[in-house]
């Protein structure tokens, strides 16, 4: 993964764009069901859950596809920016 670049007024300047977000032109717009979808997939870890029953609960109540990769890439996110989950 590369690390997200942005400029003081927002705009996109390289780097893997998260998981909840799309590039449009020169700039990330959220993507509501997805950043709810990372809502849900950090609730259900904190309560234990596994990846394969993370991803069918996102698909059924976002209707959004959640990847592995997607998966990793939120946890690592998450630690991150807040540390661990507890």
């Amino acid at each position: 993964m590369s690390e997200l670049r942005v400029d003081e007024d927002g705009r996109y300047l390289g780097g893997d764009i998260p998981f909840g977000y799309r590039l449009w032109s020169d700039r990330l717009l959220e993507v509501p069901a997805e950043l709810d979808a990372a809502v849900l997939a950090i609730r259900m870890v904190r309560r234990g859950s596994a990846f394969d029953a993370i991803a069918a609960a996102v698909k059924k109540a976002h209707g959004v596809e959640l990847s592995r990769a997607q998966f990793d890439g939120l946890m690592r996110s998450v630690y991150l920016r807040y540390g661990p989950i507890a």
